[in-house]
């Protein structure tokens, strides 16, 4: 029937063909549309795959450029020619793996610019190679340290221009990166047009074929957008779009006059629980702290991760009353979530660090940077709380004093600006064969003054510093020891060298006193350690390691600040220590303390019996020196024997002015 109808009306026949070729254009479009941006977008990914892979490989170079520096300055500072050997090799194991990543960065398209910077990074790595490799030579010979410092200088002023020009190639990456996603948002419009355009003229397939491809476009273009601007692990914003909506937020702040409040957020324990129960524990762990903390803010506030255990948490329109409120309840929260991994349930916390963004403040960086401050500041104060910064606070004082410290500490290894003082250890009943000195630590800072240890000390304790400083005075305490003695093979010197909780818990502390001692041979029983009790008991079962290892290479070891704790005579049994130092705090007034006078005796008793000699600290007067001696104590230090002078100045013969004080 419809063939006939269709016979006898040539409008019907016209519009039916003209419909089914509409129809067929239509596809036809549609075809070719969907094709077209399936092409671009998977060019999109691949595009987002290489600038990754490049980025990648650029950063592998920048890497093990800096790492090659670190060694090359661990060269230049070590003396231990087998050392210096060994990180030879590591320099050739970091320039082949720049090499390779660089080989593989050159396999991928490169524009102009990036062929350009590829030519200059060439050069300049070339250089840095010569210079690296005769910084090494001048090193490993020891033929002219004078042309080694040269040669190093040169070679660290070349390794940061390969820095740089690498910094440039990696922003190369993201600049890329950002046009890309420009480009496909542009053509994404185009073709939303174009599909709109088709389905005015399609009817009903025409439109829904075009809101077919708007749906598949919008949900892939959405999910690039999503995978450069979140984290992949907790699906939370990442650092880069958390800083924009925070430059959003401070724009705001200075338009409209209005307060808001930006949080740093660190996890307490994570990386107990990371360590112990491996990355995948702590992955899991990650996502439903972040989880936690999402049912406990507005929907308008914004959280993200900053990296690691670290999170930002921008709390908009909200004073710092209520951001209070809101960190308390996420403390809180925290605190009490349980995480089962395993069969065992964990528990971590959260120390948060408050500030204001309003419109006096000055920069996103900087309000990052004093928001982490306030971070550290609640750690600082016991974790598992929240600490608002405050730019005159005394906290934010301390930090910045230790922060400077940290720099200056490690300024001072690198370039040998630490000191070595020695104070006398006398005996009190007469004159000994052995002349005993404890050595001591100072900082020379950039006007030349000396800088006493209780200024800087507790800076390198609270950011780890101190092994790289106990390495470095021991490594120039048992260097002095040695030469001394082939200078005079019949002197009787005895250094007495402080060592750290974190050197008593590295387990390669001992090799590395080992290592000292073949270089540079000292007499039996002419190296003392001292270990502080508090340490000690922290960490019973390393200081007994330690202590065990280095008496086998003829070391002795004194018990420091010993009586500060009274469960010092519950492990004093398990320690195999030749000496006991009482705690200053206890010497110092037993002229008029009869309570501090009983425990020095008790001490000194305890001693005794289990034939262990005691040494008395602080003895700042002839009163108390007078005490010691009644009480049968050892031996004696403090400003009243002898002031501290530069190790170099000791001598192996008591001057007068300390003899007639024995």
């Amino acid at each position: 029937m419809l063939p006939g109808m269709l016979s006898h009306d040539p409008i019907k026949v016209l519009i039916t063909f003209g419909f089914g070729s509409l129809l067929v254009l239509m596809g036809v479009l549609a075809y070719l549309s969907l094709s077209q941006m399936d092409n671009t977008i998977d060019r999109m990914a691949t595009l987002v795959d290489e600038t990754n892979a490049k980025s990648a490989a650029a950063n592998l170079m920048r890497d093990s450029a800096r790492l090659r520096g670190n060694v090359l300055t661990k060269m230049y500072i070590t003396d231990d020619a087998f050392e210096r050997e060994s990180l030879r090799l590591k320099m050739s194991e970091y320039g082949l793996r720049y090499r390779q990543a660089f080989d593989e960065f050159q396999q991928y398209k490169l524009n102009s610019r990036e062929l350009k910077l590829v030519s200059q990074i060439r050069d300049v790595t070339r250089r840095s190679r010569e210079a690296n490799y005769q910084a090494m030579q001048t090193l490993l010979t020891k033929n002219n340290m004078e042309l080694a410092l040269q040669n190093f200088d040169a070679a660290n002023t070349l390794r940061e221009r390969v820095l740089n020009k690498l910094d440039e190639l990696i922003e190369v990456q993201t600049s890329s990166a950002r046009t890309a996603l420009k480009d496909s948002v542009a053509y994404h419009k185009q073709s939303q047009s174009l599909i709109i355009i088709i389905a005015a003229f399609a009817f009903f397939v025409g439109v829904l074929i075009s809101m077919l491809v708007i749906r598949e476009t919008s949900k892939k273009n959405s999910a690039i957008r999503f995978q450069a601007s979140h984290d992949a692990l907790t699906k939370l914003v990442n650092r880069n779009e958390f800083e924009l909506r925070l430059k959003q937020a401070l724009d705001n702040a200075r338009e409209q006059n209005q307060s808001h409040a930006l949080c740093y957020l660190d996890l307490d324990q994570f990386k107990i629980i990371n360590d112990t129960c491996g990355h995948k524990a702590g992955d899991e762990l990650l996502i439903q702290i972040s989880q936690v903390i999402l049912t406990h803010v507005r929907d308008r506030d914004t959280l993200g991760r900053l990296g690691g255990d670290e999170f930002g948490l921008l709390l908009e329109n909200c004073s710092l009353d209520k951001a209070l409120e809101i960190c308390e309840g996420i403390v809180t929260v925290v605190k009490k979530h349980e995480f089962l991994w395993n069969e065992r349930c964990y528990h971590v916390g959260v120390s948060i660090g408050v500030i204001s963004i309003n419109g006096e403040t000055e920069s996103i960086a900087k309000s990052m940077s004093e928001a982490d401050m306030a971070c550290y500041a609640a750690k600082d104060m016991g974790r598992n709380q929240v600490h608002v910064h405050q730019k005159e606070g005394k906290h934010v004082r301390r930090m910045h004093k230790e922060l400077s410290w940290v720099a200056d500490i490690e300024n001072s290894i690198d370039a040998n600006r630490f000191l070595l003082y020695a104070q006398p250890i006398v005996p009190t009943q007469g004159k000994q064969a052995v002349h005993m000195h404890e050595v001591l630590l100072r900082i020379k800072d950039d006007r030349g003054n000396i800088v006493s240890p209780g200024q800087y000390l507790p800076a390198a304790e609270r950011f780890s510093l101190m092994r790289e400083v106990d390495m470095w005075v021991t490594t120039h305490a048992i260097r002095f020891l040695s030469e001394r003695h082939q200078q005079d093979s019949e002197c009787k010197l005895r250094l007495f060298i402080n060592l750290s909780a974190n050197s008593i818990s590295d387990d390669r502390f001992g090799e590395h006193i080992r290592e000292l001692l073949q270089t540079w041979p000292t007499p039996k029983n002419s190296l003392c350690f001292e270990i502080t009790e508090t340490a000690a008991i922290k960490n019973i079962e390393q200081a007994v390691t330690i202590i065990n290892t280095l008496k086998q290479h003829d070391c002795l070891f004194a018990l420091d600040d010993f009586g500060s704790g009274m469960s010092s005579l519950t492990y004093l049994k398990n320690l195999p220590v030749d000496y006991l130092k009482i705690d200053g705090s206890i010497v110092q007034n037993i002229d008029e303390d009869r309570v501090n006078r009983a425990m020095v005796a008790a001490i000194n008793e305890i001693g005794r019996v289990m034939n262990i000699e005691t040494i008395a600290e602080y003895i700042e007067n002839g009163k108390v020196f007078d005490h010691i001696k009644r009480l049968g104590v050892t031996y004696a230090q403090g400003y009243y024997i002898s002031k501290p002078c530069p190790l170099a100045q000791i001598k192996t013969t008591w001057p007068d002015s300390v003899l007639h004080r024995i």
